[in-house]
């Protein structure tokens, strides 16, 4: 699977990312699970179960699933 995340407010080049190489902000594998900062849930629940082509919006970035 490979995502790519836009910035909403920022004008910079797409990240592209796999499972393995994902940015931590995102999957929290550094961060104490259940503390406010812990969005596994978002990551497991909503971005790995998303359809090639489908988007879904954080605060400030655009997910898409490219393949």
């Amino acid at each position: 699977m490979r995502f790519q995340a836009e910035h909403k407010i920022f004008k910079r080049p797409p990240l592209e990312f796999s499972e393995t190489d994902a940015p931590d902000w995102l999957t929290s594998c550094r961060t104490v699970e259940g503390s406010t900062m812990d969005a596994r849930w978002f990551w497991e629940d909503h971005v790995l179960k998303l359809k090639v082509g489908q988007s879904i919006g954080t605060d400030f970035h655009t997910i898409t699933r490219l393949k």
